[in-house]
């Protein structure tokens, strides 16, 4: 008895459309980035000089990235996070490194400047035992904290009005201008919180108009 077999054609890979084929690999891609995204692991590329800078990718160059804006900021980073989000980090790990710089080469122009519009705190700074939390170079200038404000003949006692804001625990320090034998500052203190108000006061009254400088720290 003669049978007949019939062979069904092999299936291989090779036919199999190429469409098909990249469409399940970039599943898979998919698939992996999606479990490393759930521990908590980046899936970034290094980019070098010249390439495009994109959102989320590992850079590394030896030249640096300029951005210019001839109108608004040049480069603006939000946070809009809960918990304390930062806006922009930057890091030095080298020896005497910066970790973000601000130049200005305008003699009007500001190179860093901090504005907290909602009552906190425009500049915090914290070093460690061994460190120093602010040091500066130049010329320190304090506006609407400090000031010159000046007594005619016979007056023993200075009002000045602050702007800025005063509160309780505001601390005032005072010391004369001119040279007045005999005549040194008594006190120096808040006198009213609500209207911004500051008094120093010498021991005695001044034979002619005399100048006190004034600070008030908080």
């Amino acid at each position: 008895m003669n049978r007949t077999t019939r062979h069904q054609p092999a299936i291989d890979a090779i036919d199999e459309p190429r469409s098909r084929r990249e469409l399940l690999q970039t599943g898979g891609m998919a698939t992996v980035a999606a479990l490393l995204a759930v521990f908590g692991l980046g899936t970034t590329t290094t980019a070098k000089n010249g390439s495009a800078l994109r959102a989320g990718d590992k850079t590394t160059a030896s030249r640096p990235t300029t951005i210019e804006s001839a109108k608004g900021p040049a480069l603006q980073a939000r946070a809009t996070g809960k918990n304390g989000p930062i806006g922009l980090r930057g890091v030095a790990n080298a020896s005497k490194g910066v970790g973000v710089q601000g130049l200005t080469q305008s003699s009007d122009g500001t190179a860093g400047e901090f504005v907290a519009d909602g009552g906190g705190t425009a500049l915090a700074a914290s070093a460690s035992k061994q460190g120093v939390a602010l040091r500066t170079k130049g010329r320190l200038v304090l506006t609407e904290r400090t000031g010159v404000a000046s007594v005619s003949e016979g007056g023993a006692e200075f009002v000045i009005p602050v702007s800025g804001g005063l509160s309780d625990k505001s601390m005032v320090l005072a010391t004369l201008q001119d040279h007045r034998p005999g005549v040194h500052v008594e006190a120096a203190h808040v006198l009213d919180v609500d209207d911004g108000l500051i008094v120093v006061r010498l021991n005695q009254a001044v034979a002619e108009q005399t100048r006190v400088g004034w600070m008030v720290l908080d």
